[in-house]
């Protein structure tokens, strides 16, 4: 598939070590479109707990750009590399990036991230809860219930949804 320079695609970066955020605010005051998963969890510590902002993939921001602006996203500090294949940067399919942003933003609980490769399970769709409509294959890991949405030639973004709230599709 043919890319041209002026069509915007999601593109993977990777960051410095725990640079996720500043990264960020550098690409908004650049003008660079990008989506950096965000999560709420609690951190324990000896004196206190305390829910702090967390990012769904450490070390990485996604970027919604043309490929002619790959040496301006490189250009930020702290924007490393972008994720390839053969030398170039790998195009992530505009729906499963809505799929993982819609994952990210409606779940109830944390989103686990695993770049670990998993035999392909029956296709499902979540019929009840906050992630209602959700599709996705599912797997069975340590005894939970995963439903496993795949980023092509990244990872995958997996969340637990209760058995009770997925239903087959039926073609």
């Amino acid at each position: 598939m043919e890319v041209k320079s002026n069509e915007n695609r999601w593109y993977a970066v990777y960051t410095a070590p725990r640079a996720e955020k500043a990264v960020s605010e550098r690409f908004s005051t650049a003008g660079i479109t990008h989506y950096l998963a965000l999560q709420k969890v609690k951190h324990h510590w000896s004196d206190r707990i305390k829910e702090v902002m967390v990012p769904v993939i450490k070390s990485y921001i996604f970027v919604f750009i043309p490929s002619n602006d790959f040496n301006r996203v490189t250009g930020v500090y702290g924007a490393i590399a972008f994720v390839k294949q053969g030398g170039m940067p790998i195009p992530i399919p505009d729906q499963q990036m809505q799929t993982f942003q819609f994952m990210v933003s409606h779940a109830d609980i944390p989103v686990e991230y695993s770049t670990e490769q998993y035999e392909h399970g029956e296709t499902i769709r979540v019929c009840k809860g906050p992630l209602e409509g959700l599709i996705g294959e599912m797997v069975e890991i340590k005894g939970k219930h995963i439903l496993q949405i795949r980023l092509a030639k990244f990872g995958c973004a997996l969340i637990s949804v209760p058995v009770s709230f997925v239903e087959h599709i039926r073609e």
